[in-house]
């Protein structure tokens, strides 16, 4: 963004997306934005006015969470099953999931699953159990296990979107786990059998910036401009 009809063109494509909050820095070349709206769509909607938008932060505007408040997971496994999910810890007992995965089929029952070991080794088959560090019946309160995150949806592309709240999830538990991504034919999910979950993707969970933790715009680790990080042969060669 360089000018004020920048800006407007910006605002107009967030409003249009149904973002009614919103601040918008032009000299900063930052946008940020509080909404319910999955990110990947408020990316697109910045992109669509021929920006190049990054997310640089993503967690609770009030920041009263406490410990590690976000984390992201990386994800990539069989078949060209690529991703990125974040988390935020938005409260004590509200932890906000926010990704998109593709390379997905349409058809089968897919699973999100946070599991206990984040070795990847010998791929997903190396991350251990589903993480639940109150075993089945021991807390008749919970109705799952602490590491099962729900269905996710797949469009006839392939490619599942989405953005829910958890409220057994807490942020700084998870992180140097694995998050895992399954799948089953709908006959096994009939059955309820959620161990014949077949592991298609995974990624350890990292730290991530929250909002407003991340001013820099140069990845120290190869020189790209994070404007730039779509097109990796910018990167200073060797």
């Amino acid at each position: 963004m360089t000018c004020g009809g920048c800006e407007a063109k910006v605002r107009q494509s967030l409003q249009q997306l149904g973002v009614r909050d919103m601040t918008i820095d032009v000299g900063k070349q930052i946008v940020v934005v509080e909404t319910d709206i999955p990110f990947t769509k408020v990316q697109e909607a910045i992109r669509s006015t021929g920006k190049i938008a990054v997310l640089k932060g993503f967690g609770s505007s009030t920041g009263s969470a406490p410990g590690v408040a976000a984390a992201v997971s990386e994800i990539s496994g069989t078949s060209g099953i690529m991703g990125v999910v974040r988390f935020s810890q938005a409260a004590e007992g509200a932890c906000i999931i926010d990704g998109v995965i593709d390379g997905l089929q349409q058809g089968q029952m897919h699973r999100l699953r946070i599991h206990e070991l984040g070795d990847l080794s010998n791929g997903c088959e190396s991350t251990g159990a589903v993480y639940d560090p109150e075993p089945s019946g021991t807390n008749h309160r919970r109705p799952r296990r602490y590491g099962s995150l729900g269905e996710i949806d797949v469009d006839e592309n392939g490619r599942s979107i989405f953005r829910r709240t958890n409220d057994i999830v807490k942020v700084w538990d998870i992180i140097g786990r694995s998050l895992v991504v399954c799948s089953q034919s709908p006959s096994q999910a009939q059955r309820g059998d959620v161990d014949s979950c077949a592991r298609l993707a995974c990624g350890i969970v990292a730290r991530a910036s929250g909002v407003a933790q991340n001013p820099k715009r140069i990845c120290a680790c190869d020189g790209v401009s994070v404007w730039d990080e779509r097109d990796p042969p910018n990167a200073k060669k060797n």
